[in-house]
């Protein structure tokens, strides 16, 4: 069972400028971020997404402006009081030859910020393990600027090895395809994708009568509701089976009820989380919880729907029977769309009217100004077990699975040793439920044929031992020369001193430099990557065997790393 991490720590949070400071010649110098540096950063992301239609939709036959999406993401993230990051966690390179004029009074000229990148930290777990992830982001150069490597050298330089420092196992980054792979990235843990639910026939729209006969209504989460909102979005709860995800913790509740709360979703930068508390009309318990999510393409999501299991409704002259998902999916789904109406507007009102509509959703619908919402673009986010899930399913209501390859996150492990030995325990548990591996002694060796960037080794050496992971090691495989001499050597150092010779099973294996990632991440199987690349093999029978074992492929992952 999954017990919620409280978010990352204050120890890990970084509270004071860091030092470091390259100087990466004609005039470019590469440093870490202050507050003082908000403005810039954000210009420089503004423009450097000027192109891209993150967070907005460019009307025909106009060219863009400045990206204000990235401008309110790089102000959230600034604010020195964001749960992923503070002001200091913006990796930068500025051009001091170009001064630009400052932007309050009192202030100095500053260089010119033509690159940016960021470090966040994500919670997260593996199996029974806990662990923090780091997550780059907010990638972006200046156009003239371009092509220089700038930003191989923020990520070579600063912000790999502040996660390093910081102990983060894994990283992930969404982005460019194949860009990242340069700096030691694999395309491989996938993300969960909602399904689209095809039909409200069976809900109560919310203009009609029927609205007065919910029994189950919605209200806005405050933040006196945190605690709750943390215990109900426990995996168990969330009828989760991932083995690797993220949690909802204390950091995202806070983010989603306090920083996005409905006041200060004015625009629709920020109109991407929407948290509600299910209450029961009949007692004005609370009885569950709701998040709904906007994503940057404006399409509309149901995250999480959890009912409480401690549900007590014993009072004299009240039903005590427990609600049942059944009994509440209809009421909350047919009040979604009313109680979500201003973040959907701020989403689709006319691009850059960074104001909430002044007239009806009905008349700017009318007019064409955007789309109709209704139940057939609602996409069903919950995981593949859960009652809602299963329910719509059964009553074919949901668009069918889809069969194309699901977007996967850039993922990058530092060091697979250190990665292994931390993950340990679900090795373990693994290899004692094996009949085959659980009181054997073995060594694995695997080759990678060559180090890479974000590779801490050539190649890795596993030992197991009758069920325990004894060592794991960077390793590299000796020539046929070296394993002739040492044979030779052996040979008459048992013919000389007795030298008893060692029975062990040694299995090999080799793989394509990164692809091993989407391996022990559980992203795909053994059989799945020997398909893949021709370059991946296995020595022997029994490897394939180990193999399988230790890193079975994973049906289902849980990361939501998209709402900061």
């Amino acid at each position: 069972m999954h017990t919620a991490n409280p978010g990352p720590t204050s120890k890990l949070r970084q509270l004071v400028p860091r030092p470091e400071r390259i100087d990466l010649e004609n005039g470019l110098v590469m440093r870490w971020s202050t507050a003082d540096d908000k403005n810039s950063v954000a210009e420089c992301l503004a423009i450097s997404f000027q192109f891209e239609n993150m967070g907005r939709i460019v009307p025909e036959g106009q060219l863009p402006g400045k990206n204000e999406y990235v401008i309110a993401l790089t102000e959230r993230l600034m604010s020195g009081e964001h749960p992923l990051m503070s002001e200091y966690d913006f990796a930068l390179v500025e051009d001091t030859t170009v001064l630009q004029a400052p932007t309050k009074p009192g202030q100095s000229p500053r260089p010119m910020v033509v690159a940016v990148t960021c470090l966040m930290l994500i919670s997260g777990f593996f199996g029974p393990v806990d662990m923090e992830w780091g997550m780059p982001g907010a990638v972006g150069t200046l156009p003239a600027y371009r092509n220089r490597g700038l930003v191989r050298r923020l990520f070579v330089d600063l912000i790999h090895p502040a996660a390093e420092v910081r102990g983060d196992l894994m990283l992930f980054i969404p982005g460019i395809p194949y860009f990242y792979k340069q700096f030691g990235y694999e395309n491989a843990v996938p993300v969960k994708a909602g399904r689209l639910l095809k039909s409200a026939a069976t809900f109560y729209p919310p203009s009609t009568p029927e609205r007065q006969q919910h029994r189950f209504i919605l209200r806005e989460a405050t933040s006196a509701d945190i605690p709750y909102l943390v215990r109900l979005s426990q995996h168990t709860d969330l009828f989760s089976n991932a083995e690797m995800g993220t949690y909802y913790d204390l950091a995202f509740w806070k983010f989603v009820v306090e920083t996005l709360r409905r006041e200060n979703i004015s625009n629709h930068h920020l109109a991407h989380h929407h948290a509600a508390i299910v209450v029961d009309y009949k007692t004005s318990k609370d009885l569950g919880i709701s998040l709904t999510c906007m994503h940057d393409d404006g399409s509309w999501n149901w995250k999480v729907f959890t009912l409480d299991q401690q549900q007590d409704q014993g009072e004299e002259g009240v039903d005590s029977t427990v609600v049942t998902y059944e009994e509440a999916m209809a009421s909350v789904l047919s009040q979604l769309k009313e109680f979500d109406r201003p973040y959907y507007e701020c989403y689709s009102a006319t691009l850059n009217i960074n104001a909430l509509p002044q007239e009806s959703d009905t008349a700017l619908r009318t007019r064409g100004e955007f789309p109709a919402l209704d139940f057939a673009n609602i996409g069903i986010d919950l995981t593949p077990t859960h009652p809602v899930i299963l329910l719509l399913d059964a009553r074919g209501q949901l668009e069918p699975v889809s069969t194309s390859e699901p977007y996967r996150f850039y993922t990058r492990i530092p060091s697979l040793p250190r990665f292994l030995l931390n993950i340990a325990p679900v090795l373990e548990k693994r290899l004692q439920e094996s009949e085959v591996w659980r009181d054997v002694v073995v060594r694995l060796q695997v080759d990678f044929y060559q180090r890479l960037e974000g590779m801490s080794g050539r190649g890795l050496e596993v030992v197991l031992g009758k069920g325990k992971v004894v060592e794991v090691v960077d390793w590299k495989p000796k020539s046929a020369e070296q394993l002739a001499h040492e044979a030779v050597e052996q040979f008459h150092a048992r013919k000389q001193g007795g030298l008893k010779e060692e029975k062990q099973l040694v299995l090999t294996a080799w793989f394509r430099p990164l692809s091993f990632t989407r391996l022990v991440t559980g992203s795909i199987s053994v059989e799945g990557l020997l398909k893949r690349d021709t370059e991946n093999y296995v020595g022997q029978d029994e490897a394939r065997l180990l193999l399988d074992v230790l890193f079975p492929a994973l049906d289902e992952f849980y990361l939501d790393l998209m709402w900061p």
